[in-house]
Formats: structure tokens, sequence, C-alpha cells
């Protein structure tokens, strides 16, 4: 009972409160705030539906299971549970988590529209306009093997102390809603809602890799 609860219980109900925490909040702006503030007035409010249904599928039939299946990784991997294992070394592995995250996410999302986008990665484009809903909506194979290996897999290179590897979690899942939110109030929302509008460009969650690339023009066209 222990190892299910340090690590699938708590670490999925933290990011299950901030995925839908923060959709609720913006579902409301979506609702009560000037069209003006989005990139696109419009939200497609019949796939909003289907979209609400379809990441809670993911995330109790997918995560949950991937999550139980990963505990005798994160044992092996050393990843400190207890307090006492937590030292200053912990502050570089999460930065180091963090851009092993970007890194992951650039590349497995980059193929992704290489060799999978025709009949995989063309239903997350199914929002062209986005909202924070549609950050975790995606067929059940690239949740699989893009959503969720950019989330679990720089913690477990790092070897990041769970309540560190627990931080990450929480914040890359704010950081993929508020980039799907579709408002100009942030501009990295803006850089990914342009992936969405032309498909081509802003692979990555910030500019970082896209810059290295093809250049910083480029992308803000």
């Amino acid at each position: 009972m222990t190892d299910l609860k340090t690590y699938i219980y708590n670490p999925f109900f933290n990011s299950f409160c901030v995925y839908w925490g923060l959709c609720f909040i913006f579902f409301l702006c979506d609702i009560f705030v000037n069209e003006k503030h989005r990139m696109e007035g419009n939200i497609d409010w019949k796939l909003y539906k289907k979209t609400f249904y379809h990441v809670l599928y993911l995330q109790f039939f997918y995560s949950l299971p991937v999550m139980y299946m990963l505990i005798p990784v994160w044992k092996w991997r050393g990843n400190g549970i207890l307090y006492e294992e937590f030292g200053y070394i912990e502050i570089p592995k999460l930065i180091c988590t963090g851009l092993l995250g970007e890194l992951f996410f650039y590349y497995l999302h980059y193929w992704s529209h290489v060799i999978l986008y025709s009949k995989i990665h063309k239903v997350h484009h199914e929002w062209k306009n986005t909202c924070a809903i549609a950050a975790a909506y995606a067929h059940p194979i690239e949740y699989l093997f893009v959503s969720l290996p950019t989330f679990l897999l720089p913690p477990i290179i790092t070897g990041s102390h769970w309540y560190c590897t627990n931080i990450w979690f929480m914040l890359s899942t704010a950081s993929v809603v508020i980039d799907h939110s579709g408002y100009k109030l942030f501009w990295w929302s803006e850089f990914h809602w342009k992936h969405h509008k032309y498909t081509n460009l802003n692979y990555g969650t910030r500019t970082l890799y896209d810059i290295a690339i093809y250049g910083y023009n480029k992308i803000k066209q």
C-alpha cells in the first residue's frame, strides 16, 4: 500500500488536480472573458465535450497502469523518497529534468509529425484553435509513446528526489495546459497556438530548440 500511495496515488492526484484545476479556470475564462484576449475567439464546444471524456479515459486507463508498471523502475533507479535524502544537488537535478523534458518533447513531437501524423498525431491537431483542455487530448499511441515519456523519462534519467520529481510532474502539467490555453496573455501560449494553426513550426514548448534549428524569424512569422 505504501508503494501505491508513494508512486501512484500521490503523484497522480497532484497532477490530476493541477490539470483539471487549471482547465476549470480557463473554462471560466473561455465563457466570461472577452474573446479579444484569445488568439481566436471561437471554441469548438462539441470537440470540447469529446475532449473532456477522452482525457479522463487516457488518465485513468493509460497513466495509472503505466505508473504502476514503473514502480520497480523507480526503486531500481533509487530516487530518494525520504526527507533526509534531500540535498542541494536536487536543485540542479530538477533543472536538468526540465531541460531533458523539453528535449524529449521536441524530438518525440517532431518525429510524430514526420512519421505518425496522418493516422495518430492528427487526433491532437483536431484542435486548430487550442484551449486548455486540449493539452492531453491525443491518440492513445501518442499518449503512451510521446506524452508520458516526456513526463516520466527525465526524472528517471536524472534520479531526482521524489519530492522534486512530483514538483516536475506538477510544473510540466501546468506548463502544457497553459501552452494550449490560447490566450494572448501568455507568449508561450501564442507560440504553441501557431504550431496548431500552421503545424510545421514551433515543435517545442518554448523557443529553445526551434530557434536553434529554424531561426527566430521563421518562428515569429
